[in-house]
């Protein structure tokens, strides 16, 4: 199977500057938050600029959880947090008060 990198998208950040990084690399991937999006791809990226809370507030009203948390945790897929992307993956963080994370990776930010 080819390689397809689904770039998460909860409009928060360098979502196009990311994408544009792997069209430049060569690699075939997509924008989406679609389930089935994220089901064919084999990575998984989720970028991000901003606070904590806001992204996690975007996140939650965007990303489909359920499904990224069985790719990542039970298919094995690589996934990649840049920046408050990968924040995000702790189980709070304290930026402008605090705010309950994905709880991911045990910690806090």
């Amino acid at each position: 199977m080819k390689n397809k990198i689904c770039v998460l998208n909860y409009e928060s950040g360098n979502v196009g500057s990311v994408f544009n990084m792997l069209q430049f690399m060569g690699y075939e991937s997509i924008i989406s938050n679609d389930e089935n999006e994220i089901k064919n791809s084999t990575h998984i990226i989720l970028p991000g600029v901003g606070s904590f809370g806001n992204a996690m507030k975007k996140i939650r009203s965007l990303v489909p959880l359920k499904i990224l948390e069985n790719e990542v945790f039970n298919k094995k897929k690589p996934f990649l947090g840049i920046c408050v992307g990968m924040q995000v993956l702790a189980n709070k963080g304290f930026e402008h008060g605090e705010h309950t994370g994905l709880g991911w990776i045990e910690g806090s930010v």
